[in-house]
């Protein structure tokens, strides 16, 4: 059987390409510097002579690689503040990390004057953040302040800041 010539072009194509790079003198080196032939190899004892035109096409694409690879990469953008309401200190430090944010920005607080935040408090609920939800955290140092609660019931629980009614020096009681 007599291989198609549009087939063969594209394989020919990369395998010029490779030789241009200079990638194809004896396959991939492993670690015990061992030479692998790759399957690209292969093909260039099979396929026709690639004509000069075509190598000569290929250079200058090869040649404004590196032009473009040297360009200084784009700034990330700004991260913003992920939303965290109702879920626990635990999920917000996931988040954090999902997002490419340090979980060392978190500072834990609790929401209420009279409630002790206890040291291990991955489990309490985020009533409220500063900054909010969507607002931008520009630097890496900017701190994230997170209001906890034990019961996610008591984050809308308030007697002037404090949890129990008994405990606000104001009240009548």
């Amino acid at each position: 059987m007599v291989p198609n010539p549009r087939r063969l072009a594209p394989s020919v194509l990369v395998v010029g390409v490779l030789a241009l790079a200079g990638c194809s003198g004896g396959g991939t080196q492993t670690g015990d510097a061992t030479p692998v032939t790759t399957p690209a190899t292969a093909a260039t004892t099979t396929a026709p002579a690639t004509p000069p035109a075509t190598a000569t096409a290929t250079a200058p694409a090869t040649a404004s690689a590196p032009a473009t690879a040297s360009t200084a990469p784009a700034p990330p953008p700004d991260a913003v503040m992920p939303a965290l309401h109702s879920r626990t200190y635990e999920q917000a430090r996931t988040e954090f990390s999902r997002q490419d944010l340090s979980p060392a920005r978190l500072t834990a607080a609790a929401q209420h004057k009279d409630v002790t935040l206890p040291r291990d408090h991955d489990d309490w609920y985020i009533c409220d953040t500063s900054p909010r939800p969507g607002a931008p955290l520009p630097a890496a140092t900017t701190t994230v302040t997170v209001k906890l609660a034990q019961d996610f019931s008591d984050c809308t629980t308030s007697f002037n800041g404090y949890l129990y009614e008994e405990n606000d020096p104001s009240s009548t009681s």
